[in-house]
């Protein structure tokens, strides 16, 4: 008797120190600690409600103020999904995508730690070597520091860029394939303009009185040689007149128009898209530099020759098989709960229901 009393108080014990460890949870979890994984890579409890914290604005804003303002908003659903439900997915969709790169950079051989707890360490490394320099006077390019989020996208968005170059290199196209889709796509390669263009740039000079005197003098060559490319298109003859300025061709097409990066060149096009053959225009400002051209050819409906587009082509042939396969381990990425889900949605309660 009193053995059987003995073992349904043991019984009642562990009961007990179950739902106090299942109750308190959240509190048992350190922000460094695992909590689950993903594609065999580690997230923490830190990294987790960062990511979390990301979606609520965008999970809010789906409701009416009232509703997104109770107290029991996230545990409540009239339809039967919580707003809880919701944005845990958002989150996990994310730590998928995420951890394949990281996973990915491990099968690559690419040397780099990936876990939260040592890019946040390397974090701090960054803000301290850029916090000396700018306070030193050195050159500070980019942000003079980071917060966790900012350094965590920066981080995984090089590793993608990383990751997607290896991948392109497995991913061969053979000119056969690559002269298929081109003449499958023909009118993706089919130009509404082209023109090539002899162009004359000088750059100006700005500042004070002699420098504008300077610019004056510029400005008066790059009419001159204006006058001069409508009786000569020979670039040694110019080159040799006008030595300040840069005389060369460049064929530009409604499709490659040849503006650059930063687009400071878009009024290049502008212009010589609406010249025809042996037009000079008058002399436009682009920046600091003063464009004179002059249409040499035009053309209008202009297939580009396969051999123009052969390099572009075969780099995004390589680049979308490399996006199906990072998209295919995604979908088949696995994730396991070191914690258990209860546990899970109070991390996640923890985090949205913070004072802002």
């Amino acid at each position: 008797m009193r053995n059987r009393y003995a073992r349904n108080i043991l019984c009642m014990t562990a009961v007990f120190c179950a739902a106090a460890v299942i109750g308190c949870g959240t509190k048992t979890v350190k922000d460094s600690d695992v909590v689950m994984e993903i594609a065999g890579q580690t997230v923490v409890k830190a990294e987790y409600q960062m990511i979390l914290g990301d979606y609520e604005s965008e999970i809010k804003r789906q409701y009416d103020t009232d509703t997104a303002n109770r107290e029991d908003f996230w545990t409540s659903g009239k339809t039967g999904e919580r707003p809880l439900d919701k944005i845990m997915q958002l989150a996990g969709e994310e730590l998928k995508e995420k951890k394949t790169i990281a996973q990915f950079t491990v099968d690559l051989g690419i040397d780099v730690q990936t876990d939260y707890v040592t890019l946040a360490a390397q974090m701090d490394s960054e803000n301290d070597a850029r916090g000396a320099a700018d306070e030193s006077g050195d050159n500070v390019y980019g942000m003079t520091s980071f917060q966790m989020r900012e350094y965590y996208d920066y981080v995984y968005t090089q590793l993608e860029y990383e990751v997607m170059e290896s991948l392109k290199k497995s991913h061969e196209a053979t000119k056969e394939e690559l002269q298929n889709i081109y003449r499958e796509n023909q009118q993706a390669y089919t130009s509404d303009v082209r023109v090539k263009m002899l162009v004359a740039e000088a750059m100006t000079e700005s500042g004070d009185g002699a420098s504008s005197q300077a610019a004056e003098s510029e400005k008066g060559h790059i009419w001159q040689a204006a006058e001069d490319m409508k009786e000569s298109t020979d670039l040694q003859y110019l080159t040799e007149r006008y030595p300040d300025i840069s005389f060369y061709e460049l064929e530009m097409t409604s499709q490659n128009m040849q503006e650059g990066k930063s687009g400071a060149y878009m009024q290049r096009w502008l212009t010589a898209s609406t010249m025809q053959q042996g037009e000079v225009c008058e002399p436009f400002a682009v920046g600091e530099n003063l464009l004179v051209m002059r249409c040499l050819e035009r053309t209008e409906h202009s297939v580009q020759p396969f051999e123009e587009v052969e390099g572009l082509l075969k780099d995004d042939v390589q680049t979308n098989r490399a996006y199906e396969e990072i998209e295919s381990r995604q979908k088949e990425a696995e994730m396991k709960l070191i914690v258990t889900q209860q546990q899970l949605e109070k991390i996640a309660l923890e985090a949205l229901q913070m004072p802002d």
